[in-house]
């Protein structure tokens, strides 16, 4: 027992000098950083893509050959694109030109409306006048977000570089894609095939449990998210909200967060709500209650279930800790990373107990 602690201590230590260490010559692995920095995004990008169409391409391998159902599906894909692109493609260029000329009048009523909030007879009385002065915030927020909004139409020459890279990915991630869906299922195989038969037969159920883990998470938020998104653009178009799909989309992407990303994206749509007109705005926040309400208690059991068997309280601690340290990429990463954990430390530690058994049983 005592060797195996100094083990352990000795590793540690090891680990924190080899960091100590590295920090001394950033410069021998800044080229790593950069590297490892550029390929995150389009092998991430990939990767999701990869357990979204996997099931189709399992499907259409039966009657086609590989490489040729993964060419029909990028037919398809890029067919869906453009049908997209040509049916909400100009409404959303609409709302999104419309919302950044009305910057400035929205943040203006924005503050009138919390200057009328605060001399409420109500507020006064309570003393909760302070709560709301927020006016200087908001006029600083105006100005950064007003700003880029301009920056990103008007200056875009500034933005080649940004432009570039989203070529780059439209480049690089249907590339890796079409590798991941033609060999990905060998991945595991060839992983395997360096350790030995023993340790192949305990590692071989912890890939097949990780793969089945990142499936069906990835799979379920998608569904989940465009089932919200849909859902948040039929509601807010109902009672002729501004921006209707603008602030949909940015639901639906926010709600890629557990428990706080669905709050985070009603925020914008309460405020634009209550620049008509406080009824709309509790008309607004009544639609997303609603909504989350159907996600949590049908949509997301139904369709992510229990699998991640992941206590909600654990949940919200993660991702406000990853958004702390990380930010949102952090926060939306956390949870399946913490499950692919948990099914590494879980099948180690029922290897552990059954070599403890033996042990015993041998004695």
């Amino acid at each position: 027992m005592y060797k195996k602690i100094m083990q352990i201590g000795s590793i540690i230590i090891m680990s924190f000098l080899i960091i100590y260490l590295g920090t001394l010559i950033d410069w021998f692995f800044r080229p790593i950083i950069v590297f490892v920095q550029t390929l995150f995004i389009p092998i991430l990008l990939a990767g999701v893509l990869f357990y979204l169409f996997r099931p189709l391409v399992l499907w259409l391998s039966k009657k086609m050959p590989r490489s040729l159902a993964i060419l029909l599906l990028y037919l398809c894909l890029i067919g869906i694109g453009f049908g997209l692109i040509s049916f909400i493609g100009p409404e959303l260029h609409k709302q999104f030109t419309n919302l950044i000329n009305s910057m400035p009048f929205i943040f203006s009523e924005l503050k009138n409306v919390l200057r009328e909030i605060q001399h409420n007879e109500l507020v006064l009385r309570f003393g909760l006048e302070d709560v709301f002065n927020w006016e200087d915030k908001i006029e600083e927020i105006g100005a950064i977000a007003g700003g880029i909004l301009k920056n990103l139409v008007a200056n875009s020459l500034s933005f080649v570089g940004t432009i570039f890279n989203t070529l780059l990915l439209f480049i690089i991630v249907p590339f890796i894609l079409f590798y991941l869906l033609k060999e990905g299922e060998r991945l595991p195989t060839f992983f395997l095939q360096t350790l030995s038969r023993e340790k192949q037969e305990k590692v071989r159920p912890i890939l097949s449990n990780m793969d089945e883990t990142l499936s069906n998470y990835i799979q379920g938020v998608l569904i989940v998210c465009s089932f919200v998104g849909i859902l948040y653009y039929i509601g807010f178009s109902t009672i002729k909200l501004e921006y209707a799909l603008i602030l949909a989309i940015f639901g639906m992407i926010t709600n890629l967060i557990p428990y706080v990303g669905p709050w985070i994206g009603a925020i914008p749509s309460v405020i634009v709500g209550l620049l008509h007109s406080p009824m709309q705005a509790i008309i607004v926040l009544a639609i997303v209650v609603i909504i989350q309400q159907i996600e949590s208690l049908f949509v997301q059991p139904q369709i992510i279930g229990k699998r991640m068997s992941i206590h909600p309280v654990t949940v919200m601690v993660l991702v406000l800790v990853a958004g702390r340290f990380i930010g949102v990429i952090g926060m939306v990463l956390v949870i399946p990373i913490f499950a692919i954990i948990k099914v590494i430390v879980t099948h180690t530690y029922r290897l552990w107990r059954i070599r403890q058994e033996e042990k015993i049983l041998k004695e």
